[in-house]
């Protein structure tokens, strides 16, 4: 190119002075920070085809840390986006040094000017290409998963169930990390809110006061903020938390008022459906009262993986075991325990006692997910387990998953640990203890073995499990690129960019987006 950009002026200078390069880096590190970019320039294709890395112009400035250039987080950064890649744009004094010459970082304010330097280099090769400025979006939270400051750490130790992590973690990384700064939901900066939090639409009976009270407390005052703050809202992941006989009980339950006010004030400040709630139980729920801005797309947890083709990993490792215990090779399992209480309730003691057939042959790790879960096997086991593999990842998720990558088959009987199996790429079967896991795994397609034929059809072996289990990977796939694009959908009505890794996963073979609802 004949010329490029200083960064402190709109002046021009010659090509012999100053070289732009582009630094790629992972916003949420160094761990604890989240670093996000004032100006975006995405660069895409009018096709719709998917981009790479390698089709920008420039030369890459390798960083092990963006802070060495960028030391103020959210600071005034000009970026990149190229298909999934985000780099920070950098300018450099030519200089004959081995190491180059001091790298700074060029301002968000020539973002014009640099899209015209793309446009020099890129449009001339090929008509297909559009640029878009994407300005840095303030939004509040309620729900978010905090990046991992020892401060984070603490307040999460206070969390009676680390599952909670989970969609946590999947719900704040859903967005484009670097064109979207989080902030607590009552900041006064924020232009939209986001509200994921799990169980807000309690369905406790008003015959028990002290329950039906304690949900009310729960769900007003976030009723009054969304009414307070008075922007741009969606709610991810929501369900009802409630007792049920049976399935023909489930399909006449109804929000209760001060619910459907809460989803009233949502959908005042939203467009098409705004609230994702956890499945066809809690979809009813809505429909039953009269609420029309519910959706059905399961745990936000579904979103966390980045892998182009889920399904087809899972498969393919899910028949690698298979293969291998033919062949009597032991397993390294992965193992949840049911949320039932006390020990001594008949199916605590079934299917644990089932659980424990499996460790026969295998090597298991028992993963807590809630306090009383290591008391109460350890209760019901005694010296027949080694406590050493009894694990407890009540910090943050990054160990959770870094020890989940080391196994070999998941079996779980609560939904957040069969996703920490999933979303790491670990075949995994889940055991739905309640209808609550049960409408979960419906909704994400999920392998599954009912409770019922748990407790009931003697399983001992890995083998009989994985061999009963209902499982179709082909349309586990389907149905989570169909979910990522209403979670874009959800996501753009407010202005917020999807991280770009998910949406190149919903890109299919030509490139084009489909547009086809989920709902049909």
């Amino acid at each position: 190119i004949d010329i490029i950009l200083d960064e402190q002026s709109t002046h021009k200078v010659a090509e012999t002075d100053k070289a732009i390069m582009v630094s790629p880096f992972n916003a949420y590190k160094p761990v604890g920070e989240h670093r996000t970019c004032k100006k975006t320039v995405v660069v895409r294709k009018k096709s719709g085809r998917k981009m790479k890395w390698v089709d920008q112009p420039f030369k890459e400035h390798e960083v092990d840390d963006i802070g060495s250039i960028a030391p103020v987080p959210n600071d005034d950064m000009l970026c990149l986006q190229v298909g999934p890649t985000v780099g920070a744009v950098v300018t450099s004094r030519r200089t004959s040094e081995p190491n180059g010459g001091e790298v700074t970082l060029i301002s968000s304010a020539m973002a014009e000017t640099f899209v015209q330097q793309l446009e020099k280099r890129m449009v001339e090769e090929s008509n297909d290409i559009e640029f878009e400025i994407i300005n840095r979006k303030i939004i509040g939270m309620h729900g978010r998963y905090l990046p991992s400051t020892p401060e984070a750490k603490v307040t999460r130790t206070r969390d009676g169930n680390i599952g909670n992590f989970i969609w946590a973690f999947g719900a704040t990384r859903m967005m484009n990390p670097y064109t979207t700064e989080i902030k607590e939901y009552n900041s006064n900066s924020i232009s939209a809110l986001i509200i994921a939090s799990a169980n807000i639409l309690n369905l406790a009976p008003e015959t028990a006061p002290a329950d039906y009270e304690i949900m009310m407390k729960n769900l007003n005052p976030i009723t009054n903020a969304v009414r307070n703050i008075n922007k741009p809202t969606i709610v991810l992941g929501i369900g009802i938390q409630a007792e049920f006989a049976n399935i023909e009980e489930i399909k006449r339950i109804k929000l209760y008022d001060h619910q459907v006010t809460f989803m009233n004030q949502i959908a005042e400040r939203s467009t098409g459906k705004s609230v994702s709630v956890r499945g066809e139980f809690t979809e009813t729920a809505c429909i039953n009262a009269g609420v029309e801005n519910c959706i059905s797309l399961g745990c936000p947890s579904l979103s966390i993986s980045r892998s182009p083709n889920l399904g087809q990993v899972l498969e393919t490792k899910w028949n690698n075991v298979e293969a291998n215990l033919k062949s009597g090779q032991s397993m390294r399992l992965g193992i949840t325990l049911p949320a039932i209480t006390p020990v001594d309730d008949p199916k605590y003691q079934k299917i644990v006692g089932m659980l424990f057939s499996l460790c026969e042959a295998h090597d298991c790790y028992f993963i807590m997910q809630a306090r009383y879960d290591r008391p109460q096997l350890l209760k019901y086991a005694g010296d027949r387990i080694n406590k050493e593999k009894i694990l407890y990842f009540n910090e943050e998720v990054d160990g959770w998953f870094e020890f989940i990558r080391t196994l070999d088959f998941v079996v779980s009987t609560r939904i957040h640990g069969g996703m920490a199996g999933i979303s790491n790429e670990v075949p995994t079967v889940i055991i739905p203890t309640d209808l609550r896991i049960l409408e979960l795994i419906n909704a994400m397609v999920l392998p599954h073995i009912s409770f019922e034929d748990a407790i009931g059809k003697d399983f001992t072996s890995l083998d009989e499990i994985m061999e009963a289990a209902g499982r179709d990977f082909t349309a586990f796939e389907t149905n989570r690129r169909n979910r990522l694009k209403e979670y874009k959908r959800m996501l753009e009505s407010i202005g917020v960019e999807m991280d770009p890794a998910l949406i190149d996963i919903i890109l299919d073979e030509e490139g084009s987006v489909e547009e086809e609802s989920i709902n049909g």
